[in-house]
């Protein structure tokens, strides 16, 4: 059989996502990202203790604005450090919701909801990866 991605062909993005891991959002986006497609290879390097370590070594910062009403000091922290080295910011609206707060949106590379085929976009995208065709 024809492999028509071979591992080491792939580049693994390095993503911060901005939301605690105990969280139900959270545990939905790793799983929908766990099966986006084998062409698509992520590792999670969010460290909430140490965040801006792990935002100095990530490709993209992911914020998962449900979480906004809770901790929104947390998220405008990660987002400071994000924009203070040049991370691109993809702001994944709350499950079966339209609204982001304006704050985010005004911070936003990129706002998406939980399409999983959207999702990978936007990440490849905001690194100017054009590798998937699909309506944001």
């Amino acid at each position: 059989m024809i492999d028509l991605f071979p591992e080491e062909d792939l580049a693994t993005y390095k993503l911060f996502i901005s939301y605690p891991k105990d969280c139900k959002d959270y545990n939905i986006f790793i799983e929908r990202l766990n099966t986006a497609t084998e062409a698509f290879n992520w590792k999670d390097v969010t460290d909430i203790e140490n965040f801006a370590v792990g935002i100095d070594d990530c490709d993209v910062v992911v914020v998962l604005s449900g979480l906004w009403d809770d901790k929104p000091d947390m998220i405008r922290e990660h987002i400071k450090y994000a924009k203070s080295f040049n991370k691109p910011i993809i702001v994944v609206r709350p499950y079966g919701l339209e609204e982001v707060p304006e704050e985010l949106q005004e911070d936003a590379t990129k706002i998406i909801g939980w399409n999983t085929a959207c999702i990978v976009e936007a990440i490849l995208q905001s690194l100017d990866i054009d590798l998937y065709d699909c309506p944001l």
